[in-house]
């Protein structure tokens, strides 16, 4: 067991005398390390800041991008809730493929409907490429 205890030239720990001198050179060795660690500490703290800083622009910028992509989805939802409630072709062209549905010529459905022959065959046939 250790037993320290003071002498008029230092300190005697058991067997081991040491100086003043000695005692204030391991205080001040042991105070450097300190003085070393707190400014390691320091550096690494201060690294540590300006890493936050850049990652809390980092965080800035994507919250604003996903604001913007936000307003940019809600435009394109109105957008397309407008152009569902737009009828899809007008009140003749509507009458000409129930026609065409119903089996009628292309004649009978230019007539019937008030359009162009050529429309009339083209209702037709885009109708009965769909029915086969």
């Amino acid at each position: 067991m250790w037993q320290a205890a003071r002498c008029a030239g230092g300190w005697i720990l058991g067997s081991l005398t040491l100086s003043w001198y000695q005692v204030l050179v391991i205080a001040a060795v042991a105070v450097g390390f300190y003085v070393l660690e707190l400014v390691l500490f320091l550096r690494v703290t201060r690294r540590l800041s300006v890493n936050e800083t850049a990652h809390d622009r980092r965080f800035e910028t994507m919250t604003a991008e996903i604001a913007a992509l936000r307003e940019e989805n809600a435009a394109l939802a109105a957008d397309l809730a407008s152009v569902r409630r737009v009828p899809q072709s007008s009140g003749q062209y509507r009458e000409a493929v129930e026609m065409a549905e119903q089996g009628l010529d292309a004649a009978d459905v230019a007539e019937n409907c008030g359009i162009s022959r050529a429309e009339a065959d083209l209702v037709v046939a885009l109708h009965r490429s769909r029915a086969t």
